[in-house]
């Protein structure tokens, strides 16, 4: 996986975002996967290293409009083999990136004061 703060979704195989846009009941629309914003959603979790982190269905809303919810979850033809963990999982999980050692932390993030979340 790629922990990246420059893209605002979950990118991965178009094979596996599809599974699991169906799992959550989205629906694609222009590129988009999107769902009703009332409908109970399931997590997904990224095992990274043995150690899993999950994600609600409603952690993973960019954008609201009307009744509906756009995801932000993305299928990419480039990401064959790998996940780009961009800001819907940083907004959960705290990344520290430790170059000298050539390694990455994760720790879940403290919780907003607001379920606003900006992107």
């Amino acid at each position: 996986a790629i922990v990246d703060s420059g893209t605002s979704a979950l990118v991965g195989p178009a094979n596996e975002v599809e599974a699991i846009a169906a799992v959550l009941g989205a629906q694609k629309i222009k590129n988009l996967y999107v769902v009703e914003c009332e409908a109970a959603s399931p997590s997904i979790t990224f095992t990274l290293s043995g150690k899993d982190y999950s994600i609600k269905g409603q952690e993973l809303i960019l954008q609201q409009s009307g009744d509906w919810c756009v995801l932000g979850l993305m299928a990419s033809a480039a990401a064959t083999t790998h996940w780009i963990l961009g800001d819907v999982f940083m907004r959960k999980y705290y990344v520290q990136f430790d170059w000298g050692n050539r390694q990455v932390g994760f720790a879940q993030a403290a919780s907003p004061t607001s379920p606003d979340y900006l992107v």
